[in-house]
């Protein structure tokens, strides 16, 4: 119950920004359009290789921009380094409950205010240009929904990772960067990975940035591998483990910096 309490108290103190994340959205959804109609224009009176017809290639456009609120667009380091550089983490460790749980379900209450505020009306906004996608099988949502929480779950665990590397270094602003750049260069969200060439194109599919964005899109469009849910669960098991170890670490390396 304790971490159900910090997920609502997250959601609710979100909704005061409610007005104010309009105009994101509408940014967002313009990137959107702008990338739909580079595709357009690649892909226009073109023989097409493989499922991506102007039309597919507009919805998974549409669902990744929606998507990345969920998965990607996440706080820099989950603000572990804002508490480390306060020195206010020293009360977070002494918390009666633990120290990555509390973090992931403070983040986990934010990403559910992005999915109801955000994901949704930018869906709503790119299907009004490219139309709405709706699977044949019933039961493909249901697999969307958990492909899209376990790229949340890793997408969270990483950004915690690259937070929690304060400990060590109280800068994490080019660990953040970097990491967003491989989600962003090697998650799907500008090219569908089985698209990129050569030995990237045969590495990306089983990088956690793909378990992030191209897995849960392509399993809404009924397009994903039948590996796809067991790269993500595997990588899902993975940084589990790095971060629970690396939160006992931290916790024998604490260093207040001020406060």
């Amino acid at each position: 119950m304790v971490y159900w309490r910090i997920i609502h108290k997250s959601y609710r103190r979100n909704l005061q920004y409610r007005l104010s994340h309009v105009v994101n959205n509408v940014a967002s959804s313009i990137f959107g359009l702008v990338f739909i109609a580079i595709w357009t224009g690649v892909l226009s009176g073109k023989q097409v290789y493989g499922p991506y017809d102007v039309k597919t290639m507009g919805f998974y456009i549409a669902i990744c921009q929606s998507v990345l609120w969920m998965t990607t667009f996440l706080s820099p380091g989950l603000n572990v380094q804002i508490a480390v550089r306060s020195g206010a983490v020293s009360l977070d460790m002494i918390k009666p409950v633990h120290y990555l749980w509390y973090m992931l379900s403070q983040e986990f209450g934010r990403l559910l205010y992005n999915a109801c505020y955000r994901s949704v009306p930018i869906g709503l906004l790119l299907g009004l240009a490219v139309g709405f996608f709706f699977p044949s099988q019933p039961f493909t949502y249901f697999w969307f929904i958990l492909s899209l929480l376990l790229g949340t779950y890793i997408g969270m665990l990483l950004f915690y990772l690259a937070g929690i590397s304060s400990f060590w270094t109280t800068e994490i602003r080019w660990v953040h960067l970097i990491l967003l750049s491989l989600i962003f260069g090697l998650g799907g969200q500008m090219i569908p990975i089985d698209l990129m060439p050569g030995v990237i194109g045969k590495v990306a599919p089983y990088l956690p940035f793909s378990a992030m964005i191209y897995y849960p899109v392509m399993t809404l469009l009924e397009l994903a591998p039948p590996y796809g849910m067991l790269v993500q669960a595997g990588w899902a098991l993975v940084l589990t483990a790095v971060a629970l170890l690396v939160t006992n670490m931290a916790r024998r390396k604490l260093e207040i910096q001020g406060g």
